[in-house]
């Protein structure tokens, strides 16, 4: 029998731990707790589908938050390979904070954290950057937001990457096409001729790139930016997934914001360190711009966040977490391995923590049948603006290793049946035509993009 699933979803069904509103026939589940299924039951997949169209609805371009597909169907999600972080990094981080003392926790929720300044300067410490170059904010979107908003020109960006920049972009949006037949590697050069075209006011380069995961490489970047620093006013850098880039210590761009003023380098805590829960991004820029930023808040992180950045100095904490996310590299490549032997799929190159596939069936009946049957939650890219014909591919975060054989497990069941539609012909022919050998059109030359750092 499906288990009980919530049709209604009002604001009384969504407040976790209390009684569904059962004022509306489709809410279909009357208590909370009468809607745990069975430990050998798995719920329909039909009604799987639905309850992801309904939250997705809600989530805009977004994916829906594991909490809030646990209100629709408790028990539902057993691997999360949506949401991109390193488990690894967030049991360091749990075990100490299953250690703070009661006294101090008490603190920290009846007292005021520190102003933002203060707890730039705990976090430029360990970053080894003058507190004063630093934005802090309560997780990498807002930082985007900020950004976006004091600069409100045109803004170049590639797609398909991450929707905030596109969402929160203040003025026109030129797009750069990326080539999924080149597998969606940035082509500098027909960058800055857009550049020069489009006299745009920000730039924005997502290095590694969300959702394809390429990299351009360091000195490739540097040289980018020296050329076009003077032509544009402000070039932003997402660093958010280069802690995945490698084992050894990932290349960054923030120590150039002094000498290019115009740069700022962005970057989140919340995925590297696995505290996405805690909301906790930052940028790098020069003190002038830095300053400007700071102005329009006082209180805009928390007492959870503060903790984590005094957390950032302990040696004992910094061991620990090299170790888990060196760990989690090697897990990612091995899942990576795995992901590329996947009959009916195109893997493209990736240097971060999650990889984009190509489906030879819809996405939604897929990551639907991965949820349902084996508690698999993955990111459907129908709605990623700049992917031709998204509704074929997934994304897949990289998780521990005993889940990722669940994961590679779970996808070679799914694809092992027959698609429940038969593909069109245009869909056919797209598939094949990013496929090598399959007769599309010849590459032109671009500036390769990395897919791993040794």
């Amino acid at each position: 029998m499906p288990a009980p699933f919530c049709h209604c979803q009002c604001k009384m069904c969504r407040v976790p731990g209390t009684e569904h509103c059962c004022a509306h026939p489709s809410c279909g589940a009357p208590r909370i707790r009468d809607c745990l299924p069975a430990p050998s039951s798995r719920p329909d997949e039909r009604e799987v589908a639905r309850a992801l169209r309904r939250l997705r609805a809600d989530a805009g371009s977004h994916s829906p938050s594991v909490a809030q597909i646990e209100r629709a169907i408790p028990g539902l999600v057993q691997v999360d390979a949506c949401f991109l972080s390193n488990p690894y990094a967030t049991d360091e981080v749990m075990t100490r904070l299953r250690g703070i003392p009661a006294a101090q926790l008490e603190r920290m929720v009846a007292h005021y954290p520190s102003q933002a300044p203060a707890i730039a300067a705990l976090l430029g410490s360990h970053l080894g950057l003058p507190p004063d170059c630093l934005h802090l904010a309560n997780g990498a979107c807002e930082v985007i937001h900020a950004l976006l908003a004091s600069r409100p020109g045109p803004v170049l960006l590639s797609v398909p990457t991450f929707s905030a920049y596109y969402e929160f972009a203040h003025g026109p949006l030129v797009a750069h096409q990326l080539d999924h037949r080149q597998d969606f590697c940035l082509d500098l050069g027909s960058l800055e001729a857009m550049i020069e075209r489009h006299s745009p006011e920000t730039v924005v380069i997502i290095n590694p790139n969300n959702p394809d995961g390429g990299l351009i490489p360091h000195a490739a970047l540097v040289g980018f930016l020296e050329r076009v620093h003077a032509r544009v006013n402000q070039i932003i850098v997402d660093e958010s997934f280069s802690h995945f880039t490698t084992e050894g210590t990932p290349d960054t761009v923030a120590g150039l914001v002094t000498q290019l003023p115009h740069l700022v380098v962005v970057n989140s805590l919340s995925k590297s360190h696995g505290i996405a829960g805690l909301r906790l991004g930052y940028a790098v820029m020069c003190a002038e711009r830095a300053q400007a930023l700071r102005s329009s808040s006082l209180w805009n992180l928390n007492a959870y966040a503060e903790w984590f950045c005094d957390l950032l100095g302990d040696p004992g904490f910094q061991l620990a977490y090299q170790r888990a996310r060196r760990r989690y590299v090697r897990d990612t490549r091995s899942l990576f391995n795995d992901l590329r032997a996947i009959p009916h799929t195109k893997f493209f190159p990736s240097a971060a923590n999650f990889a984009l596939l190509e489906l030879d069936r819809p996405a939604t009946e897929v990551a639907g049948a991965l949820l349902a049957r084996h508690g698999i939650y993955v990111r459907d890219c129908a709605d990623k603006r700049g992917l031709d014909n998204g509704d074929r591919f997934i994304r897949v975060a990289a998780r521990s290793d005993a889940e990722n054989r669940r994961i590679v497990g779970g996808l070679r069941g799914v694809l092992s049946r027959p698609p429940s539609r038969s593909r069109t012909r245009r869909a056919r022919q797209r598939h094949n035509a990013g496929t090598p050998g399959a007769g599309g059109p010849p590459r032109p030359n671009v500036t390769r993009c990395s897919a791993v750092v040794p």
